[in-house]
């Protein structure tokens, strides 16, 4: 008789599949609670975050002090950045050949349906509504991490393309 398979430790889950995430949010307040969502979902390792959405670029372009930085595997973003629109940074992500790979998640206090049909336009992968309850939040970010994580293969990042980017050819 064979037994039914066990359900995964959460703890197994985040160290199985440690992937690189960039966490591009512009309010401390969300920030904190964004952070804190990722380390209940298990994940304490590989979450980065930046602010403002010029050192998002920069750090994806691997320019100035962001030189030798992972290029991460999963890029959460904020839709509601103040100075350049997420839809902005969105777009020029997708249309930046070493970085079309990377998954982009976008997250917003509204569902709005234009905004929801901007992200998808621009090749965003997924549109997260941030539920107004933390225990809910926690839940997306926690199906969130497993499925980038875990289920999904990621695509590697172009080695080439890298070592290019790296030294400023690219």
């Amino acid at each position: 008789m064979s037994r039914a398979p066990s359900t995964p430790d959460l703890a197994k889950v985040s160290q199985s599949s440690l992937i690189e995430i960039l966490l591009v949010q512009s309010n401390p307040a969300d920030t904190m609670i964004t952070i804190e969502a990722f380390k209940a979902a298990g994940v304490t390792d590989g979450l980065r975050c930046i602010v403002e959405v010029e050192d998002a670029l920069r750090y994806l372009h691997r320019e100035g002090q962001y030189a030798n930085v992972r290029i991460p595997d999963l890029i959460f973003i904020d839709l509601s950045q103040p100075r350049v629109s997420s839809l902005e940074v969105l777009k020029t992500i997708k249309s930046t050949e070493h970085l079309l790979h990377i998954p982009i998640v976008v997250a917003a206090g509204s569902d709005d349906r234009d905004f929801v049909r901007a992200v998808y336009k621009l090749n965003g992968n997924c549109f997260i509504r941030k539920p107004g309850e933390l225990g809910e939040f926690v839940r997306f970010i926690r199906t969130c991490h497993e499925f980038w994580g875990r289920v999904v293969t990621l695509c590697p990042e172009d080695e080439q393309v890298a070592a290019g980017i790296a030294s400023g050819r690219g």
